[in-house]
């Protein structure tokens, strides 16, 4: 049974998925926010790992359209492989860009909020930073 949220926890994660929404449209999108977020944080590695991994997609995304591959690949099966590459990096966006947020707000406000993880979409990759979060301030990736 999850526990009842103040207001302002229900407007904190209201406010993390409306933005991770609005990072998320496109690869270009994604690849900013990561680079974005990583030069706030730097002591937050996979926001760098998530820029670079994105923009590389980006790249073979646009590689796609390209004389050589379109000589290679099927209309079809480049716009599968195209749909394929979109939505894994949209999926991983959608997982770990709250979680940055969530992060940057505790440093906001001097406070562990990673509480709130399981009322975001989560997946566990920051389980034993959240729990140590109060007596360090790096991360451990």
């Amino acid at each position: 049974m999850k526990a009842k949220l103040t207001f302002e926890e229900v407007f904190l994660i209201e406010k993390i998925r409306e933005c991770t929404e609005e990072l998320n449209k496109n690869n270009v999108t994604r690849t900013n926010s990561y680079l974005d977020f990583y030069i706030r944080h730097p002591e937050i590695h996979w926001a760098l790992l998530g820029h670079l991994v994105s923009r590389n997609g980006g790249w073979n995304m646009t590689d796609l359209q390209g004389e050589l591959l379109s000589n290679l690949l099927s209309e079809q099966e480049r716009q599968d492989f195209f749909s394929f590459l979109e939505r894994g990096n949209w999926l991983i966006f959608q997982d770990i860009y709250p979680q940055f947020l969530l992060y940057e707000e505790s440093l906001k406000r001097n406070k562990n909020l990673f509480y709130l993880l399981s009322f975001l979409t989560y997946q566990h990759s920051w389980k034993r930073y959240a729990i140590s979060f109060g007596k360090k301030k790096t991360a451990i990736f």
